[in-house]
């Protein structure tokens, strides 16, 4: 009972001083609305970049990246041959992630229509959704220079006749450079999202460039190049097993590639942990501002205990009557440790409201922005503006302990009071 007469009491001088409490409230009000809308602002970055990234599909990818170093030479590097021992060592494991970018080709359909292609050549490509018929690009069509040819539902809808079965049809293909060849549809998926999302909206079917894929060596043996080593190569994984026992694998593999030169290094990197140092990043200086920001509660704290000080020095004679009546020094120092708590914890839940808003605000200026001068990627840009719900209960706790801490020794001033000159004091 006793402490819900102290929150009455709180109430009633702050209603009774307004102005001064809001103004007291303001550095307060300031810090937490900085910091909610910084998280805010943190949480939103990793929540859209987590959400974007996922929308792309999970590509079960390792990336070995050597170290770059003047002592590096060309014979050094991870080469096709090296890709190659790594598949046959592990076939279960791995498959050599490797596109070559063959530009655009034509072909035309029985009514003369022109189908324009993006061509990637690929070792071994990964169904994309569960839509897929016959087969994908495998390793074995790269190892005898098939002209296999991968495509996808919508180049099924251009090129044929509803009904016509398209596994093993042949389709003749002009590249931009020239060079034609013919090959053989050996299977078809549906059009990943992230394509559809990329075309302008309204677009005819015909006018759409439909992305396929074709053996990489093929290519490059129509092209009389080689596949070039690189510092940087990318395999996928198989999700059936372990994914921390292949990455073990896939180490113990380079490190006795590299055993015989020590000047070399090499880092190991999949998807989740490019997300996972992403975070990190995120987070270290969303928490580095957020320190920044806060630095205006202890500028807020000290305006309470100015506050508290003057409020006590003007109730002196109330605190030296309520002493000569019998309150004890615990009942008056909790009075005004639970006003000051009070003013605290209202400025912190407006900044808290604050906050969101302004964190809401710059989430949907972000999006209006994205929309109106980057529209083509808009639909892959998903931004979700989420608050941080963690961010907002310590706020409300610091409020809560910056109300207590710079309230105490106002309040305890008040307990100390000698009654018989509280009541003289004019």
């Amino acid at each position: 009972m006793q402490l819900i007469e102290n929150i009455r009491l709180a109430f009633t001088s702050l209603f009774a001083n307004k102005m001064r409490a809001l103004l007291t409230m303001l550095g307060i009000i300031i810090g937490i609305s900085a910091v909610i809308m910084i998280t805010t602002i943190g949480t939103t970055i990793q929540k859209t970049l987590s959400n974007t990234f996922n929308s792309f599909g999970s590509y079960n990818i390792f990336d070995v990246i050597l170290d770059w170093e003047d002592s590096v030479s060309e014979d050094d590097l991870i080469s096709r041959e090296m890709l190659d021992e790594l598949v046959a060592e592990y076939p279960d494991y791995f498959a050599i992630e490797l596109t070559t970018d063959c530009g655009q080709a034509t072909t035309r359909n029985s009514k003369g229509d022109t189908i324009t292609m993006s061509v990637s050549g690929v070792l071994d490509v990964k169904p994309m959704l569960d839509h897929l018929r016959g087969r994908t690009i495998q390793y074995k069509d790269n190892i005898n220079k098939k002209n296999a040819l991968y495509v996808s539902d919508l180049f099924i809808s251009q090129y044929f006749e509803p009904g016509v079965d398209p596994i093993g049809q042949e389709i003749n293909l002009t590249f931009e450079n020239g060079l034609s060849g013919d090959f053989v549809i050996v299977g078809y998926d549906k059009l990943p999202q992230l394509y559809e999302k990329m075309y302008t909206p309204g677009m005819k079917k015909m006018e759409k460039v439909s992305p396929v894929s074709i053996p990489c060596d093929t290519y490059n043996e129509m092209v009389h190049q080689e596949s070039e080593p690189s510092y940087y190569a990318q395999i996928r994984y198989n999700t059936d097993y372990d994914v921390t026992m292949q990455q073990d694998a896939l180490q113990g593999f380079f490190e006795e590639k590299y055993k015989e030169k020590p000047g070399i290094t090499f880092r190991i990197i999949n998807e989740q942990q490019y997300l996972g140092m992403i975070d990190t990043i995120i987070n270290v200086v969303t928490i580095a501002i957020s320190v920044i920001a806060a630095i205006s509660l202890i500028v807020g704290g000290v305006g309470v205990m100015n506050i508290m000080l003057v409020s006590i020095t003007e109730r002196t004679k109330e605190i030296g009557i309520r002493k000569a009546l019998g309150a004890q020094n615990s009942a008056i120092r909790m009075q005004f440790v639970i006003e000051a708590i009070m003013i605290c914890l209202i400025g912190g839940i407006i900044g808290i409201v604050l906050g969101i808003l302004g964190g809401l605000a710059i989430g949907w200026i972000a999006k209006t922005l994205v929309t109106e001068f980057y529209s083509e990627y808009a639909e892959l840009i998903s931004i979700t503006i989420q608050p941080s719900i963690p961010a907002i209960i310590i706020s409300v706790f610091f409020s809560i302990l910056t109300g207590v801490f710079f309230g105490y020794y106002p309040a305890n001033k008040a307990a100390k009071m000698n009654p018989i000159d509280a009541l003289r004091y004019d």
